[in-house]
């Protein structure tokens, strides 16, 4: 089988760090031909880096010398629409960082080109394809926590990653640094809430030397007939947390994206056997998780949230299944993120 041939647009955090690691893994069937960055210098030095062949300043010329089949776009999100279609109108397929745009009307375009253009569009909504996210789901569909009831999200990014960085592409968004973190806590919810119907949002300026900065403590409750997803999204500590737990009638979910643990909580009675059966299953379950997530390392079979994508993305292109995140899921996260940005305008 002969590869796929794949470029990059961006050369910045994501595209290092996630999505080129990710396409080299699999290259037997996707190979990275290029990468583009308006900074030509800055392109160079990462396709040096990652040995990738060449590296372009002009995403027309690189679609138009190297005819590759799937265009990955890791650049800030209001470019994601243009780069996007005039990608498709070539003919190639394309895979994009989220948010998927910045609009509805934007989303609505590119829908609109993948159908015209007969190729297909994958939303990166990375925090899906974590190993214990993916296990929660099953769960939840195999009736382990009873009747969902509704969930709740905690996500803490640390000041100095974006909220301190005044040049930030984040502080340029609407509704400020949440258009960066938001999508995550959005298409979460949405995996088990959906449509979402109503959207509370409060927030709080905690540092007054971040002028730039809008806000950085954050509390959304998004609600649907199946429950309530509530949402603490905090850029005002120096620590990393993503936490979801996911509430049923019979039991709840407690699920840590980062340490890759699901622990099923069940508590119905306040009595001293009751708690202590319940610690006892809790610390079994978190063994359990770190035990798989060590065994995964050491053997090196672990797969990052992008492997899952990234793959998923090729097999829909070789065997014209649909994507891991259709563009119409991408589309929904962003209507949601939309109404949440007007609350805080």
């Amino acid at each position: 089988m002969t590869p796929l041939k794949a470029v990059i647009v961006g050369s910045g955090l994501i595209a290092n760090l996630k999505h080129i690691p990710a396409f080299k893994k699999h290259h037997r069937k996707v190979q990275l031909s290029a990468v583009c960055d308006v900074n030509l210098e800055a392109a160079k030095k990462v396709a040096a880096a990652h040995d990738i062949p060449h590296a372009y300043d002009s995403v027309a010329d690189m679609i138009a010398k190297e005819k590759p089949d799937i265009v990955d776009i890791c650049t800030p999100p209001k470019t994601h629409a243009s780069i996007a279609i005039d990608a498709m109108h070539r003919g190639c397929h394309v895979l994009i960082e989220k948010p998927m745009a910045m609009s509805v009307a934007e989303c609505d375009d590119i829908i609109a080109a993948s159908k015209a253009n007969q190729v297909k569009v994958c939303v990166v909504h990375s925090d899906l394809f974590y190993y214990p996210f993916i296990r929660a789901r099953k769960l939840v569909r195999a009736g382990v926590i009873g009747t969902f009831r509704g969930m709740r999200i905690f996500l803490s990014t640390p000041t100095d990653y974006i909220t301190s960085k005044a040049d930030h592409w984040a502080h340029k968004l609407p509704g400020g640094v949440i258009g960066e973190t938001g999508p995550h806590l959005v298409y979460m919810t949405l995996a088990f809430i959906n449509p979402i119907q109503d959207v509370h949002v409060m927030a709080k300026k905690l540092f007054d030397k971040y002028p730039w900065s809008r806000f950085e403590d954050y509390r959304i409750d998004l609600a649907g007939e199946a429950g309530i997803s509530s949402s603490t999204i905090s850029y005002g500590s120096d620590q990393w947390l993503a936490r979801v737990d996911i509430i049923g009638d019979k039991a709840i979910l407690l699920v840590d994206l980062e340490a890759m643990s699901l622990v099923v909580y069940r508590r119905d009675r306040l009595k001293p056997v009751t708690i202590g059966m319940s610690v006892v299953n809790e610390c079994r379950d978190l063994l359990s998780s770190l035990t798989m997530a060590g065994s995964r390392y050491l053997g090196k079979s672990l797969r990052s949230t992008h492997d899952f994508i990234i793959d998923g993305f090729v097999e829909s292109i070789l065997n014209n299944t649909a994507p891991p995140v259709t563009p119409e899921e991408g589309r929904e996260s962003v209507r949601v993120l939309r109404i949440i940005s007007e609350q805080l305008a």
